[in-house]
């Protein structure tokens, strides 16, 4: 794994291929960059996957897994028709008391097949195969988007594109602002958090770097070098690999497996009957512990899915994304500059009701698609019902439900 080469998204819309800290080639397309990928770790583009963080009210190992299943559906993040084969994979980032602090990597249900390599070596997102500060929030560009990154304990905990234009502007920095304080308001960034900016990003201008300063709630740092890989072996998970690579792989296997598993099954009938007597004993005896292990931890598996129960309430008093001012100031920031105006904003429960007035038809049907366009929004599905058109003005109405509503009630 560790003489693996590792292709990463550049700044641009292509791919740079690194061995170590050393770049070694560089593409429009990663498959004629890597070839089959044989000895290449894939890093995902941000905008193909996500990475958050979750506090579940455990640390049984065994119990992981349903609970951040749980969250990918929450979250909207299950691919339709096959919420529970979803790609993704999660590690341990700390674990006190009775709590476990998991990072969630999920791949997105638009991954194109054009970047699935059967014989690459694992994939996994980005931002978690680069050299990333410990106590600071990291700003770089990929694939033409600004992309925001946190790491805690030296495992990565949140990513973020921006909406805002790939460039240092006021606009980023109060999105990087909004994005602090809801990480602060989650236990994932101190109280008194610094930026460092890195790559080509920060080859700015003083007056323009002055003006992203001024409105940042933080001080920054900036470096021109570029963003490079760590040199550490990237950590392998195969629950986050892209379902066609799954299948490929198994279809490539199936006759390897249909061989070995012959001459297993030989080997299983000569020794048969010596072990056979054996089996049972030790079966019945497994039998009767297994019993005691439920009868013992019934009670405990019982209180911790009444926690949960309770946590799931309770998060949607927490969760920022729906905190009405913050989706006005999304719903504000995708408006057009002008011809556009907002009469009435309402929320019920998690549903988003906006009305308003255009200057004409195409205005209002834009808005809509800038609101579905907004990762903030990912979560919401977008309508816009028959417009009232007189004298010339468009009176609009744009409701957004949550697309898993039925998860969360």
């Amino acid at each position: 794994m560790s003489q693996s080469k590792i292709a990463l998204p550049d700044d641009q819309r292509g791919w740079t291929l690194w061995s170590g800290r050393k770049t070694v080639g560089e593409d429009r397309e990663l498959e004629d960059l890597v070839g089959q990928g044989v000895d290449v770790f894939v890093g995902v583009p941000a905008t193909l996957c996500t990475t958050f963080s979750v506090k579940i009210p455990t640390t049984e190992e065994s119990l992981f897994g349903a609970m951040v299943q749980a969250q990918i559906e929450k979250r909207g993040l299950s691919h339709p028709g096959e919420p529970e084969g979803t790609p993704h994979s999660h590690y341990v980032i700390e674990q006190e008391g009775h709590e476990t602090l998991l990072s969630v990597d999920v791949l997105s249900e638009d991954f194109p097949e054009t970047l699935c390599l059967p014989r690459a070596v694992g994939y996994a997102p980005s931002a978690r195969l680069l050299r990333l500060p410990d106590d600071q929030l990291f700003l770089w560009t990929e694939h033409k988007r600004l992309v925001l990154a946190v790491n805690r304990h030296g495992r990565l905990s949140h990513v973020q594109v921006l909406s805002a234009e790939p460039v240092l502007s006021t606009a980023a920095a109060q999105e990087i602002n909004l994005t602090t304080l809801s990480l602060q308001a989650e236990g994932l960034v101190e109280e008194a958090p610094e930026l460092l900016v890195a790559g080509s990003i920060a080859e700015v201008d003083p007056e323009q770097r002055s003006e992203f300063e001024k409105a940042l709630l933080m001080p920054a740092e900036f470096t021109a070098e570029p963003v490079s890989p760590t040199t550490s072996a990237p950590e392998l998970d195969e629950g986050f690999l892209p379902t066609a690579v799954v299948g490929a792989r198994r279809k490539r296997g199936s006759t390897r497996k249909r061989t070995a598993a012959a001459f297993f099954a030989a080997a299983v009938y000569l020794v048969i009957g010596t072990f056979l007597w054996m089996y049972a004993q030790r079966t019945e005896a497994k039998i009767a512990d297994l019993e005691q292990q439920v009868d013992a931890t019934r009670p405990e598996v019982a209180a911790l899915q009444e926690t949960e129960a309770r946590w799931r309430i309770l998060e949607p008093g927490f969760d920022l994304h729906y905190y009405p001012l913050v989706q006005l100031n999304e719903i504000t920031r995708a408006m057009p500059g002008s011809g556009v105006v907002i009469r009435e904003y309402e929320t019920r429960g998690r549903n988003v009701s906006i009305r308003g007035r255009a200057r004409d038809l195409q205005l209002a049907e834009q808005l809509k698609e800038d609101l579905e366009a907004n990762p903030f929004f990912r979560a919401y599905s977008w309508d816009l019902p028959k417009p009232e058109i007189r004298d010339g003005t468009v009176t609009f109405r744009i409701q957004g439900t949550p697309k898993n509503a039925g998860t969360d009630n």
